[in-house]
């Protein structure tokens, strides 16, 4: 018999419906934060942080007080907010946005509001570190003569490696302790960035881990990346050989139902976390970017995001959808051709507006663009473009990219705001949806030797 008390810690982590989603979606004072369009780019800093204090900092807009921080440093680690208050002797550096959305002096509108209640609705295990920052690309401005480039920094989640995975886990685990769960089931490749995350995941929530491989059991020397991961992680692995993935799927049923004959309550996660539910992180993401991009007065008019299974891209779509279409979306397919990717955002999102009982006062197919041509040859072959992509990230902006998803991604992304056919004006950003555990696992036939002396 399960400890109940094991159960009841767990479920006390969850937000509940009514719990307020403001940690997340603070943002650092907009005072002198990103540049506006037409200001010089060294105005500005690279990544929204928190202004430092004494004769080093920015003097924040009010005073934190003689016991709250000493002159001279940051607000917390790396610049950013502290996530705990300071205390009643100490002010608080920003108001949050507040249980209907509203940001401080400027409200972020009514469809915020319908939205953030729609979320706070559902059961949620607190995982990642929100919000992820918004790093200026000013190497590549110049390079290619563009301004206000950002990368919404998804990498940086905060569990494990990071990436995309962390924002739908969290509303996937809650509903599994919600549900009494014990064990969570999912599966994939050999590489798989979601076995990786939810092995690491459930370790933080207290939740054993089962990870199905639709592939054989490489020798113990070859253990590297994601594989290398879920064994530090102390996931339950088994290798089904290289069967379907609907073979795949099946399989992870019969584990459930086995379990389930043994006394445990298991919860199973299909489909590559690509579920109304486990997109509901980046419906959350939609608010959040645009939490970040009122306080910093870009008001982004593009964004890209990638388009794998659909799961991530239907999160952000929906959630820009049901804001009032802010900004357009610009998916970037890594996986399938246009058509196959539009109907699997379509069913996603219907399904999204099924979970949280919203509908959008815009239709989601209105806000997007599916962007095929970046494919490539297909799934997990890099191209000539998103290996200069990743080149060029590492030695112009110190950040990394891997071969999947994440460069073909980039590349899309700089080719839409750069070529002349499509170049999209105004402020634009484009999310880094991590996959570092895998990088370690690719081959990189970069040219570094061109950096040779």
């Amino acid at each position: 018999m399960r400890d109940s008390r094991t159960c009841d810690n767990r479920l006390r982590g969850i937000r509940r419906p009514g719990a307020s989603l403001a940690e997340r979606l603070v943002t650092a004072p907009s005072t002198r934060l990103g540049a506006r369009p037409g200001e010089r780019l060294e105005e500005r800093p690279d990544t929204v942080q928190a202004a430092e204090l004494g004769k080093h900092g920015g003097k924040p807009e009010e005073s934190l007080g003689t016991h709250a921080i000493r002159p001279g440093e940051p607000l917390g680690r790396h610049g950013a907010r502290p996530r705990q208050p300071l205390g009643r002797h100490a002010a608080r550096p920003r108001q949050p946005l507040g249980s209907h959305g509203a940001r401080p002096g400027k409200s972020l509108g009514t469809h915020a509001a319908r939205l953030l209640t729609a979320l706070e609705a559902r059961p949620r295990v607190p995982l990642g570190h929100f919000p992820t920052p918004l790093t200026r690309l000013n190497n590549i401005e110049r390079y290619l003569g563009r301004n206000h480039l950002y990368l919404k920094r998804d990498d940086l989640t905060g569990v494990s490696l990071g990436g995309n995975k962390v924002r739908g886990l969290e509303y996937l685990l809650g509903e599994a302790v919600s549900l009494g769960a014990d064990v969570v089931i999912t599966g994939g490749g050999l590489q798989s960035n979601l076995c990786s995350l939810t092995a690491a995941a459930c370790a933080k929530a207290g939740l054993r881990c089962m990870l199905v491989h639709n592939d054989t059991r490489p020798e113990s020397d070859a253990i590297a990346g994601n594989m290398l991961l879920n064994t530090v992680f102390g996931a339950q692995e088994v290798f089904l050989g290289p069967v379907s993935e609907e073979e795949r799927a099946a399989a992870m049923d019969d584990f459930a139902a086995r379990l389930r004959s043994q006394g445990s309550v298991p919860y199973v996660i299909h489909n590559g976390a690509s579920t109304p539910v486990g997109a509901l992180g980046y419906v959350e993401a939609a608010l959040e970017l645009l939490a970040q991009s009122e306080a910093m007065e870009l008001h982004f008019q593009h964004v890209a995001i990638v388009g794998a299974m659909g799961g991530t891209a239907s999160g952000l779509v929906f959630g820009a959808a049901a804001l009032g279409a802010p900004f357009h979306v610009h998916v970037i397919s890594v996986e399938y051709p246009e058509g196959e990717l539009r109907r699997r955002i379509a069913d996603l999102t219907a399904g999204i507006e099924d979970v949280l009982g919203l509908r959008p006062p815009v239709s989601p197919a209105d806000v997007m663009t599916i962007h095929d041509r970046y494919l490539g040859e297909g799934y997990a072959i890099p191209t000539p473009e998103s290996r200069e992509t990743a080149r060029l990230l590492a030695v112009q902006e110190g950040i990394i990219l891997e071969n999947v998803y994440t460069s073909k991604t980039v590349a899309g992304f700089l080719d839409l705001v750069g070529r002349e056919d499509t170049r999209l004006d105004g402020p634009a950003a484009c999310f880094h949806t991590g996959g570092m555990g895998a990088l370690f696992a690719q081959s990189h036939p970069w040219p570094f030797c061109r950096l040779c002396p």
